[in-house]
């Protein structure tokens, strides 16, 4: 499903007095928020699951202040014959590029370090690019969905509800024979993150149109590098990874990873106390930077998904999910299924 930007968005800045500090192009990666639209109205059933149509990014227009101010934007989806599908996102997307802008002005004298600022989005018609002889055209190559038809109140009757479950997010349901596994990796590795890759199925119930993941195992990263603040995949990690899914034969599919946060070494390093620890925000739905970026890179699909096995000094193991929410990686809940 292709994507395109008529419009180029830009971020208008102001110092905390009101004063106008200029105007700096946004750059945005549409990625991400495309997904997760072209999934949403997947899962409703309005979409098909080869996500057949193209899509647009546009402006919505600031309703007092009107052209070029933007109180949002949106991701509109064209159906040859239908009527197009939207949804409409915040300009808290741009907290991002806004902050990266005001960087940039403390560095060249505009803003002091520390001081308040604000920000419009605003947006103008891009300039239409002739199409040169023989010129390559991009376009988001979207898989289809790769679901088959099961009935999702028989896994709900048969799990347990771990986090806070959203309704805007996929259900997801895990094995408990996953996690135990996960935990016993952990625990075996401790003080030095570990993890693994998790494989599974996608289902689809027609009768409440909803789409939802079950993981049915997790392979051990093999061929890794871990240290007791980061993990890193190699690619002799995905060639394992992928020969298991061969040698399973079950007709998986790749549906994200997990890997441990050894929070107790970590906050031992630091000297925190008892206390100090269980307030402590790496303690649980921590996401670092390059968490995100090993699950934007190797798990870009909608419907992916990272969990992280919290080692603390204080508690039991426990485990946070994480997964693409109107484009932006943010804790999710899920469901453990029970056994049998």
């Amino acid at each position: 499903m292709p994507l395109t930007s008529p419009y180029r968005f830009a971020v208008a800045m102001f110092a905390e007095d009101g004063t106008s500090l200029g105007t700096v192009a946004a750059k945005r990666d549409w990625g991400p928020v495309h997904e997760w639209t072209r999934f949403r109205f997947q899962r409703r059933g309005q979409l098909s699951l080869d996500g057949d149509g193209s899509a647009s990014v546009l402006p919505v227009w600031e309703t007092t202040l009107g052209e070029p101010y933007c109180r949002g934007y949106r991701i509109q989806i064209e159906q040859p014959g239908r009527v197009p599908l939207c949804s409409d996102f915040p300009n808290t997307h741009f907290r991002d590029a806004a902050s990266t802008v005001a960087s940039v002005f403390v560095e060249q004298k505009k803003l002091r370090e520390g001081e308040y600022y604000s920000y419009l989005v605003v947006a103008q018609p891009a300039p239409v690019q002739p199409e040169s002889p023989g010129g390559l055209r991009v376009c988001n190559a979207s898989p289809p969905v790769p679901a088959r038809n099961a009935s999702l109140n028989i896994f709900l009757t048969a799990s347990t509800a771990c986090g806070t479950i959203d309704d805007s997010d996929m259900p997801v349901f895990v094995s408990p024979q996953v996690l135990e596994e996960a935990a016993a990796q952990t625990r075996a590795h401790e003080g030095t993150e570990t993890g693994g890759i998790l494989i599974g199925k996608l289902w689809r119930d027609l009768a409440v149109a909803e789409i939802f993941a079950q993981v049915t195992a997790a392979v051990p990263a093999e061929h890794s590098i871990g240290n007791h603040v980061k993990l890193t995949f190699t690619p002799q990690t995905w060639t394992a990874a992928n020969a298991a899914l061969q040698l399973r034969n079950r007709d998986e599919i790749l549906l994200g990873y997990w890997h441990s946060h050894p929070v107790r070494t970590w906050c031992k390093g630091r000297s925190c106390s008892l206390d100090a620890q269980k307030s402590c925000r790496f303690a649980k739905d921590f996401f670092s930077a390059d968490d995100e970026d090993v699950l934007r890179a190797a798990f870009p699909a909608p419907w992916c998904f990272a969990i992280v096995a919290n080692d603390t000094a204080f508690t039991d193991l426990t485990f946070s999910m994480f997964g693409n929410r109107e484009g932006i990686t943010t804790p999710r809940g899920f469901f453990v299924l029970r056994e049998g």
